[in-house]
C-alpha cells in the first residue's frame, strides 16, 4: 500500500473529483451488498416454498415487510428490485470510473507541465549529463505508464477492494464458521503477490531504462541521419537498434510472463476455496445449520469474489509499474538547477556594457579544468575577438557571461555587478546571443526572427532581416514572413539559418552582443554582407566574437587568443602579427602565402 500511496498522492489535487469518485465507489460496494442479499429470498422464498421470515435477512427486514402479502406478489417485487438493484450499481460505476479516469487525466497534464517547466529551468550542466531520449522517455512514456496506473487502475483497485470488503461482510454473516474454515487457503495467495509486486516494480523501472534507450538510439539517428547516411552506417544503426529493442522484449516478455501467471494463480486459489466449502457446505445444509437460501448468499459471495481478486491483482500488476515509472519521473522533478537566482537577486539595471572577469577558473562536472585564472575586462562599446584551437575554452569563456555556468573560482561583473547577484531574466535579456549551434523552431520566420519578444512592431523585425541581409532571401520565399521554415530550419540553406539567428538576436537590441563563430557557415558573398551589417550594428554595444576565420575579426579593438584554459595572448590583428606567437601561427595556416588581411 505504500507504493500504491505515492501514485494516490497526485490524486489529491483533485479533490472534488476524488470523493465523488470514492463515495460511487462506496454505492457501488452497497449495492452489491444488496444484490448478493437477494438470492436468499429467491432461493428460500420463491423456488424452496419456505414461509416468509422478515427477520431471517436484514434487507427483507428493511425492505419487504411492510409490503409482503403473498408469494405471488414476490414473484413480481424480487425481480424488479434486481433490476433497480444493478441498474443503481451500473450508473455509480460510471461516476466513480469517469471521475476517476479524468482524475488521471488531469494529473498527468498538471504533471507533463511541471516536468516541461523543470526541463525549461534546467542548467546547462544537467543536458551535458542526461541524453535528449532519456529526457523524453520519461516526460512521454514514463508519464504515459503512470496515467495508466492512475486513470483507469487506480480506481479499480479502491471500488474492487469495496466489493470485495462487501462481500467479505455477507460471507460472515451467513457463517463465520464457513467463512474462517475457508480462508484456511487464503495466506498461500499473499505472500506470492508481495514477491510478483517487488518483481514487477523492479522489472517496470528497468523496461522504461531500456526504452529511454530507444528513444536515444531514435533520437540520434534522426537528427544525425545525414552523418549516417555519410558514412553509409544504416546497417551499423540498425543493428544497434534491433539489439536495444531485443533488450526491451526481454524485459516486456518477463513482465507478461510474471502478469499472465499471478491470473492463474488467483483462479486455483479460488478453485481450492470453492472445493473445501462445497463440501464443508453440504453436510452444514443437511444438518439445518444453515439454510439452502443463506448457503446460496454464502456461495455465491464467496465466487463473486473472484472478479474483484483479479482485477486487484491486474490492476497491481500495472499499478506497479505506474510506480516504478513515477520514480523515475520524480528524480526529474527533484532535480534542482544549479544554475538560480540568489536569494535577494534584484533585476540589474540598463547596462554600458563593461564586462569583467576577475581570476575566472572553471571545470565542468567531470573536474577537468577548462579555464584557469581569466583576468580580462571588456569596455564598453568595444568590439573584442577570441580566437584559438578547438577546445582552448573559448565557448566556455563567453557561456560564462550569460550564466550558462557559473565560474568555480573569481567572478563576472557587468558595469561593476556580479552578474550572480542579479536575475536571470534581466541579465539575459541584455544579452544578445549567436551561437555556434543554430537553433531554430519549426515555426514561421517572423516567430524565428522575434522569438522570445511580444507586440513587436513588424517594421522593426524587417529592419533586423535588412540589417542581416535577410529580407531579400525571405520575401523570395512562398509565403514571405509567414512561411514555415521547417524542423532546425531544415528548408532554408546554412548560410539563411545563420542570418535568421543573428537577425533575432539584433531585434533583440541588446547592449552585449556574443557571436560564436556566427559567420561560420556562410559563403564568401554572404560572409561580406554580414561583416558590412555588424560593422554598423556594433559602433553603439559591446560585441564579444568568436571567430574561426581570423579575417572577419581585423577591424577588432582587442583580440584574446586563448590556449588550454588561460589568455596568452592579446592586442590588435597588426600587434598580434608582430609577435612570433599563436596568433601568426593560426594566420599562417589559413593565409600560407602570408598575405595582409583586405581593408
Amino acid at each position: 500500500m505504500r507504493e500504491i500511496w505515492k501514485l494516490l498522492r497526485l490524486t489529491l489535487s483533485q479533490k472534488k473529483r476524488l470523493v465523488i469518485a470514492l463515495v460511487s465507489s462506496v454505492f457501488v460496494a452497497l449495492f452489491t451488498f444488496v444484490y448478493i442479499n437477494l438470492i436468499q429470498p429467491i432461493v428460500d422464498w420463491m423456488f424452496l416454498a419456505k414461509e416468509f421470515d422478515p427477520n431471517q435477512n436484514m434487507l427483507t427486514k428493511i425492505f419487504f415487510q411492510h409490503v409482503y402479502k403473498d408469494r405471488e406478489q414476490m414473484i413480481w417485487l424480487i425481480p424488479v428490485c434486481l433490476v433497480a438493484v444493478m441498474f443503481g450499481k451500473g450508473v455509480f460505476t460510471f461516476i466513480s470510473s469517469y471521475y476517476m479516469k479524468s482524475i488521471g487525466l488531469k494529473v498527468v497534464k498538471d504533471m507533463r507541465d511541471d516536468l516541461f517547466e523543470r526541463l525549461v529551468f534546467q542548467s546547462s550542466d544537467f543536458f551535458d549529463r542526461v541524453s535528449t531520449g532519456e529526457l523524453l522517455s520519461r516526460v512521454t512514456n514514463d508519464v504515459d505508464k503512470i496515467q495508466e496506473a492512475v486513470s483507469g487502475n487506480m480506481g479499480e483497485f479502491f471500488r474492487n477492494l469495496l466489493i470485495l470488503f462487501t462481500l467479505l461482510v455477507v460471507v460472515f454473516m451467513k457463517s463465520w464458521r464457513l467463512a474462517l474454515m475457508s480462508f484456511v487457503v487464503a495466506p498461500l495467495a499473499v505472500l506470492p503477490i508481495i514477491l510478483i509486486s517487488r518483481y514487477l516494480r523492479k522489472k517496470s523501472r528497468q523496461n522504461q531504462e531500456r526504452m529511454a534507450v530507444l528513444y536515444r538510439l531514435l533520437h540520434e539517428s534522426i537528427t544525425g541521419q545525414k552523418i549516417v547516411k555519410a558514412f553509409t552506417m544504416e546497417k551499423f544503426e540498425l543493428k544497434k537498434f534491433g539489439r536495444a529493442t531485443s533488450d526491451y522484449l526481454r524485459t516486456n516478455m518477463k513482465l507478461i510472463l510474471i502478469g499472465s501467471i499471478s491470473s492463474p494463480f488467483m483462479e486455483f486459489i479460488g478453485s481450492l476455496m470453492g472445493a473445501f466449502i462445497l463440501a464443508v457446505g453440504a453436510s452444514q445444509i443437511a444438518k439445518g445449520v444453515i439454510s439452502p437460501g443463506d448457503f446460496s448468499v454464502f456461495l455465491m459471495a464467496l465466487f463473486m469474489m473472484y472478479m474483484p481478486i483479479r482485477t486487484i491483482s491486474r490492476s497491481n500488476n500495472i499499478i506497479q509499474q505506474g510506480v516504478a515509472c513515477y520514480d523515475r519521473v520524480n528524480e526529474l522533478l527533484k532535480e534542482i538547477p544549479q544554475i538560480m537566482d540568489a536569494p535577494g537577486a534584484y533585476p540589474i539595471p540598463p547596462v554600458r556594457g563593461h564586462v569583467r572577469f576577475e581570476h575566472v577558473s572553471f571545470c565542468y562536472a567531470n573536474e577537468i579544468p577548462v579555464l584557469d585564472d581569466i583576468d580580462i575586462s571588456i569596455e564598453p562599446h568595444d568590439l573584442v575577438a577570441i580566437v584559438g584551437l578547438s577546445g582552448s575554452g573559448k565557448t566556455t569563456l563567453v557561456n560564462l557571461i550569460s550564466r550558462f555556468y557559473d565560474p568555480t573560482k573569481g567572478r563576472v561583473t557587468i558595469d561593476g555587478i556580479d552578474i550572480q547577484e542579479v536575475t536571470l531574466k534581466s541579465l539575459r535579456s541584455q544579452i544578445g546571443l549567436v551561437t555556434q549551434e543554430l537553433i531554430l523552431f519549426n515555426d514561421t520566420v517572423i516567430n524565428n526572427i522575434a522569438y522570445g519578444l511580444e507586440e513587436i512592431p513588424f517594421k522593426r523585425i524587417i529592419k533586423a532581416a535588412k540589417a542581416a541581409e535577410a529580407h531579400e532571401f525571405i520575401r523570395e520565399m512562398p509565403e514571405g514572413y509567414d512561411s514555415i521554415i521547417g524542423e532546425g530550419g531544415g528548408l532554408l540553406s546554412s548560410g539563411q539559418r545563420q542570418r535568421l539567428a543573428i537577425a533575432r538576436a539584433l531585434l533583440k537590441d541588446p547592449p552585449i552582443l556574443i557571436l560564436d563563430e556566427a559567420t561560420s557557415a556562410l559563403d564568401t558573398e554572404s560572409e561580406k554582407l554580414i561583416q558590412a551589417a555588424l560593422a554598423n550594428v556594433m559602433k553603439d554595444r559591446t560585441t564579444i566574437v568568436i571567430a574561426h576565420r581570423l579575417s572577419t575579426i581585423r577591424n577588432a579593438d582587442n583580440i584574446l587568443v586563448v590556449d588550454k584554459g588561460r589568455i596568452v595572448e592579446s592586442g590588435t590583428h597588426r600587434q598580434l602579427l608582430k609577435k612570433d606567437g599563436i596568433y601568426r601561427k593560426l594566420y599562417a595556416l589559413q593565409f600560407p602565402e602570408g598575405q595582409e588581411f583586405e581593408t
